[in-house]
């Protein structure tokens, strides 16, 4: 048997709270239903000890994204078909997959019971509902179309998780073959140098350069191990931290764009995610100054943001949102451009979806020729690698047949 904390509403329509033992949660539920009780929300209560330990497990636990796309179509459908939000809410937390996700459409429903808006409900998990997502859905309130703005919302996640999905395949190679190198360098210097190096100091001959190097490494790394490797620690934690404060975000984002590879595709992405948000949140009737908040907010990169947060500054003083991005020479024409054309005829949005669309081919074909450009280049520098290990090993060999020789 477990404990269940049931909140439920009484005929009369008063909020009633309470604690029952019961094998399911449905039981809970049907139990409730027997006693004239409207059930709003029913969650399982853990021991003590479990509850701590849940609690920490629960600071790494995620929505993912596809998750939440798949929520958020499933909310657009039953809304439209005319089910209430409140019972919309209670199947998708049945139906859900995520933990974390049942347990917040949970409490969803409890703050909505309490006289708490839908996206007043959603903004009190910002770890799951971004600004993005809850501005959105406060403008489908309060214009009377949440299921259509629902419907955009999920389009605009599913593109942003194609484009992560993308982006990822193309970095996962170099990242395997990078790691898989240094792996094999510190294996080569802990258990393979070591024992040529002990042969070649018999023998004592002169050695060359690329066995030396290798030698002094193999020293270092099995003799300085632990200063090593906590220098590896010290330095990881460090960039870590420095990378959480305002100003690493700042510069390592500077950096980014700036890469001669892969700072391209980040110009794209951003571009993609600025005009995509910029439709989805024009159609759906958020004001202009509102949505260049939020997608400087949620954009991905700290120098675009604030790009964009100087542009909102121009736009209230009357400025046009195309004019003030001409100014701005991290916007490509082409952005500004079109945006032009969308103020002029009053298609902004559909303007937008086009820069995006665009946008959204050129990652494609960006993560395409980028992946067949990695590969060659990495193989060369494998290759190099090993040629690397083999020199440092085999050139001694050499000179010690030549000495045996003699």
């Amino acid at each position: 048997m477990s404990s269940y904390r049931y909140k439920a509403r009484s005929e009369a329509g008063k909020s009633v709270t309470g604690t029952l033992e019961a094998p399911t949660r449905d039981a809970v539920v049907t139990h409730l239903e027997e006693m004239g009780y409207t059930p709003i929300s029913v969650r399982e209560e853990s021991s003590g000890s479990k509850k701590g330990g849940g609690d920490l497990f629960a600071r790494f636990e995620k929505v993912k994204g596809k998750d939440l796309v798949m929520m958020t179509r499933q909310l657009h459908s039953l809304i439209q078909s005319g089910i209430p939000i409140l019972t919309s809410l209670n199947i998708l937390e049945k139906q859900s997959d995520s933990d974390l996700l049942k347990r917040t459409l949970a409490e969803v429903q409890e703050k909505i019971s309490g006289g708490a808006s839908f996206s007043d409900a959603l903004r009190q998990f910002p770890k799951i509902f971004d600004d993005l997502y809850v501005n959105t859905v406060m403008a489908g309130e309060t214009g009377g179309a949440l299921p259509e703005v629902l419907n955009r919302l999920a389009s605009l996640l599913e593109s942003e998780q194609a484009t992560r999905k993308a982006v990822k395949s193309a970095v996962r190679y170099p990242v395997i073959a990078l790691v898989v190198m240094i792996a094999a360098f510190f294996i080569l210097n802990i258990m393979v140098v070591p024992k040529f190096a002990m042969i070649y100091g018999q023998v004592g001959i002169e050695l060359p350069l690329p066995t030396q190097i290798m030698m002094m490494t193999s020293h270092i790394i099995t003799n300085y191990w632990h200063t090593v490797f906590g220098g590896m620690v010290v330095l990881a934690v460090a960039f870590i931290r420095f990378k959480k404060t305002k100003f690493g975000h700042y510069q390592i984002d500077k950096l980014k764009l700036k890469l001669p590879i892969f700072g391209p595709l980040f110009t794209k992405l951003a571009m993609f995610r600025f005009t995509k948000m910029l439709a989805t949140l024009e159609r759906s009737g958020v004001p202009i100054l509102k949505i260049i908040e939020i997608v400087s907010m949620t954009v991905g990169n700290d120098i675009i943001g604030e790009e964009l947060m100087g542009l909102r500054d121009e736009v209230r003083d009357g400025k046009g949102l195309s004019s003030s991005i001409m100014k701005r020479p991290i916007f490509p024409p082409m952005v500004s451009n079109m945006l032009s054309v969308g103020e002029e005829t009053g298609r902004l949005d559909d303007m937008a979806e086009s820069i995006a669309y665009y946008y959204d081919e050129e990652i494609k074909y960006t993560v395409d020729t980028m992946t067949d450009l990695i590969e060659p280049i990495l193989t060369i520098f494998i290759a190099g690698g090993v040629l690397l290990f083999a020199l440092a090993i085999f050139l001694p060999m050499w000179d010690m047949i030549k000495v045996a020789r003699r």
